[in-house]
């Protein structure tokens, strides 16, 4: 009886790594969803209250503005990747690399 309840629970546990695997390999890559970082909006210039002066800015600390938006991959899978394969669209997937024979 002890046997069966062991085999039980090796089935249960194997069954339950399948499923997790199986999930995180057929979910959508991060870099296809949309960011927090994306809502991001720009704080109001600071004010000093009476008798303090505002610190002066640093423009190495001021944020570009980038056209279009945010962008964390690519609308199509590069040349040379799987183009069925959504995590070969992310940025940081490293290029394919052509090498001279």
């Amino acid at each position: 009886m002890r046997r069966i309840g062991m085999r039980k629970l090796v089935n249960v546990t194997a069954l339950v790594v399948v499923a997790i695997s199986a999930t995180a390999c057929s979910s959508t890559p991060n870099c296809l969803k949309r960011q927090g970082y994306a809502d991001a909006i720009a704080f109001p210039k600071l004010k000093a209250p009476a008798g303090l002066e505002v610190p002066k800015s640093d423009d190495q600390m001021s944020v570009p503005d980038v056209r279009n938006g945010p962008v964390a991959a690519y609308g199509e899978a590069p040349v040379g990747t799987e183009p069925d394969n959504d995590q070969s669209r992310c940025l940081t997937t490293p290029p394919v690399l052509q090498t001279r024979r």
